[in-house]
């Protein structure tokens, strides 16, 4: 399992080379001022790139390194950003049919001379503006500064169409010369985001600050690569002696191997297709739900709550929607909403009221729970609330009840999932919530097995990896997304020595508690593919419980490029829809189908949290209500901004909300993102 730190740090220092793989930026900025530094800051990524491409296939785990690696990305990202900028400013110059970079190419040493004051001064002017702006300058640099801005018009970050409705992404790099926000006007008086049309106007070329930050990029970069040089060659060392004394050990008989910690994997025995398991275990609480809901209890009560508690993972919306699949005919009107962490009370009556039917003099209700209560008459209702965090107290509870206790029908259920026992608490009807623990070990033993080898066939082959099996089962809590995923890694993976790293990894020791699978997930995040990997982190950008579509999730990902296809008689979308099934058959994502047969994918939220989790050196999502409580760390490339409408209740909240997504761009290092995506 090759290191995910040395992948990324070798991808970004790969992109960073890009621009130059041609020639073009090069023999464009070959002046006296920009052509020493553009081949310094070659010289140094390709040091960086070779140093790294020498680690394919080695594992290591050594903290420092890691931190080092982290660092080395940093500074080739922002060596993409410079490089990106200037290949920019040479399409610039091509379609004019100017030489603002080359000094070589001034007729006479005047010209020359003259352009390069010419770019000094502008440079000395920019920072001059920026340090009176900053401090609250007069008028004039003000009006100046506006002056600048407006050239630069909206900047080169586009926006991406998304298939989801009041979605904005904005996909690309931000030059220093834009405004923050491209492209998005401010909030007026309603509250409305309005989103200018993006123009492509002619920017402003300053050779000095380009050749300035290259400079101090070379600096920042030679001693780092210097360390992690120094360390790879270390470990290389390593492995060299762990080999040679492995050869020795070889000619004579009884001697235990010793194992190098870098040595290269060899490639793992795989079998074709992954089955999706059926529903293990849960059989008699199933059974039991069911037949009170159609023919027991339940069917005399007005309504009854059946909340459904478990740890995160257990199985609790899977059991659900079995439930839901067998007895949605006894119910005129069927409604699934996911909750999550927002108890709004307007926005779950809202949900509500999208399905069911409305009446011919609707427009009379006003309210919108007479409404609900109208629409309900003489219907019986099936509801669930799915993955429910919290409700602040039990009036809200009896507030979102109310109209649907006036339907005048028997019963009528409401199925409420959470991993919180006091919510389960509060919503009940009855004596004691469903609480749902970990499969019975022979159940799980036949989910995992079913998840790894799909057939019997298969296990008949792979006897050896049994007992191993085993060992592994006991380590994943009885969780079914942790036999999911972790057995649909091992099923590509069908070797002892793939079970026995799986079985020894360190990851185990960093559970928190009894039912924590986390470590599970993150194991089997780790053996993914790395373009995998990528694809799978760039959707912690997305809320939870986001529903994407194939087209918007693929355009994402060329955006940042991400896929690239090396098969002639393959687009990249036909690449990126490969990925997209490769990560559903892993149990990364889940896909469905909406009620017009069109396909979309969620995350788990588990998964999502998992997202978050190994991607935080660079993505970051905010919701409206955390803008001033989130640490923003200054690496941070990719950006998404959560605004739920229904937390804006009031005049003075949508100030304040306005007021800290004001203040973000303070503490956000803007220069450096590559996204921004706004949800709301």
């Amino acid at each position: 399992m090759e290191s995910a730190a040395v992948n990324a740090a070798r991808w970004v220092v790969g992109k960073a080379l890009s621009p130059l793989s041609g020639g073009f930026v090069e023999a464009w900025a070959a002046s006296t001022e920009l052509g020493p530094n553009v081949g310094a800051i070659k010289m140094e990524l390709l040091y960086a790139q070779g140093m790294l491409h020498n680690t394919r296939g080695r594992e290591t785990s050594n903290p420092a390194l890691q931190q080092l690696l982290l660092e080395l990305r940093g500074l080739a990202y922002d060596a993409d950003d410079v490089l990106d900028e200037l290949d920019y400013f040479r399409i610039q110059d091509e379609l004019d049919g100017t030489y603002e970079a080359a000094d070589e190419h001034a007729s006479g040493c005047l010209l020359g001379l003259v352009l390069n004051a010419h770019h000094t001064a502008r440079n000395i002017k920019r920072r001059y503006l920026s340090a009176s702006c900053s401090c609250g300058g007069d008028e004039e640099a003000s009006r100046h500064a506006n002056e600048e801005e407006a050239v630069a018009g909206s900047g080169c970050m586009r926006i991406l169409a998304c298939s989801a409705q009041s979605t904005i992404h904005l996909v690309g790099k931000h030059l220093p010369c834009f405004p923050f926000a491209p492209g998005l006007d401010n909030c007026d008086d309603s509250g409305a985001l309005h989103i200018s049309t993006m123009k492509t106007p002619k920017l402003k070329f300053d050779r000095v600050d380009l050749s300035t930050r290259m400079k101090h990029i070379v600096e920042q970069l030679k001693p780092v690569c210097a360390k992690v040089s120094t360390i790879l060659n270390l470990e290389l060392l390593e492995s060299c002696i762990a080999i040679s004394i492995n050869a020795e050990f070889s000619r004579k008989p009884g001697q235990t191997l010793v194992h190098p910690s870098n040595v290269a994997m060899n490639r793992p025995v795989t079998t074709s297709g992954i089955i999706d398991p059926e529903f293990y275990g849960r059989k008699g609480d199933r059974s039991r739900i069911i037949e009170d809901i159609t023919r027991g209890d339940y069917c005399d009560k007005d309504l009854t709550v059946i909340p459904i508690v478990g740890p995160g993972g257990i199985g609790k919306t899977t059991l659900t929607q079995h439930i839901y699949k067998e007895v949605h005919n006894h119910f005129d009107v069927k409604v699934w909403v996911c909750v999550s962490l927002n108890f709004n009370l307007y926005r779950l009556k809202e949900e509500i009221s999208k399905w069911i039917p409305k009446l011919k003099d609707d427009e009379k209700y006003v309210d919108m729970d007479d409404s609900i209560e109208q629409r309900l008459k003489s219907k019986k209702l099936l509801l669930v609330l799915d993955d429910m965090w919290k409700c602040d107290n039990e009036d809200e509870w009896k507030k979102f009840l109310a109209p649907l206790r006036k339907a005048m029908t028997k019963g009528n259920i409401i199925l409420v999932t959470t991993r919180f026992p006091v919510v389960a608490e509060m919503v009940k009807t009855f004596d004691r919530p469903i609480q749902l623990e970990g499969l019975e070990p022979e159940e799980f033993w036949e989910l995992f097995q079913a998840c790894v080898f799909g057939d019997d066939k298969s296990i008949d082959d792979h006897a050896n990896l049994l007992e191993t099996g085993e060992k592994i089962v006991k380590k994943l809590k009885g969780s079914p997304l942790a036999a999911k995923t972790v057995g649909r890694l091992l099923r590509n993976h069908l070797d002892l020595d793939d079970w026995m790293r799986v079985l020894e990894s360190k990851e185990w020791e960093s559970q928190t508690s009894e039912n924590d699978i986390m470590p599970a997930l993150k194991l089997s995040y780790d053996y993914l593919s790395f373009h995998l990997q990528q694809c799978f982190t760039y959707c912690a950008l997305f809320p939870e419980d986001y529903k994407f579509d194939s087209e918007e999730m693929i355009h994402l990902w060329i955006g940042q490029g991400i896929l690239h296809s090396q098969d002639e008689n393959k687009t990249i979308e036909d690449i990126g829809l490969r990925y997209l099934n490769d990560l559903v058959n892993y149990g990364f994502f889940i896909k469905d189908v909406n009620e017009d047969g069109s396909p979309y994918y969620t995350m788990h939220d588990l998964l999502h949290e998992l997202a978050l989790k190994v991607s935080s050196y660079e993505y970051l999502s905010i919701s409206n209500t955390k803008v001033m409580s989130m640490q923003i760390p200054p690496s941070i490339r990719h950006l998404s901004i959560v605004i739920d409408d229904m937390d804006v209740n009031d005049r003075a909240t949508f100030e304040n909300i306005k007021k800290d997504f004001g203040t973000l761009s303070k503490r956000l290092d803007v220069e450096k993102l590559h996204s921004l995506m706004i949800f709301g």
